[in-house]
């Protein structure tokens, strides 16, 4: 574990190397800083990876937090499934000449709004109901 920390510890020090030198590349360049996109899509995959890795590690060592997963996996889909339902496909009529849209974008940015907003409820209603039993149980 120790070797992990300490390769690990290696990594981010390069990483933070290249992101200076590109860094400093932009501003003593006449750049329009695509190395440094570049380099951003690059760490973003790369952290996804690892963190999908671990995740399912996780998941393969640990059945108790394998049966929790799919139960929020299953909320999940069915807050989508309810999301994408009460959306609608109705274009709306304000958007200007530059922007066309059609009646599918339309109901999937729907679902997206609507998604947010059921989350964002039970989220506010399990911080609510979590400090009631957490009052009630003093």
């Amino acid at each position: 574990m120790k070797s992990l920390k300490i390769i690990l510890t290696v990594l981010v020090a390069l990483i933070a190397l290249i992101g200076v030198i590109l860094y400093i590349t932009i501003l003593t360049d006449d750049s329009t800083g695509n190395a440094m996109i570049v380099a951003g899509e690059i760490l973003v995959v790369v952290t996804a990876a690892i963190a999908i890795f671990f995740g399912l590690k996780n998941l393969a060592t640990n059945p108790g937090a394998l049966k929790k997963s799919l139960i929020s996996l299953a909320v999940f889909a069915i807050v989508g499934i309810l999301s994408y339902v009460s959306a609608s496909d109705a274009i709306p009529k304000n958007l200007g000449d530059e922007i066309t849209i059609t009646a599918s974008e339309s109901k999937y940015v729907g679902t997206g709004i609507y998604m947010f907003y059921f989350l964002a409820m039970i989220a506010i209603l399990a911080m609510i109901g979590f400090a009631i039993k957490k009052s009630l149980n003093k």
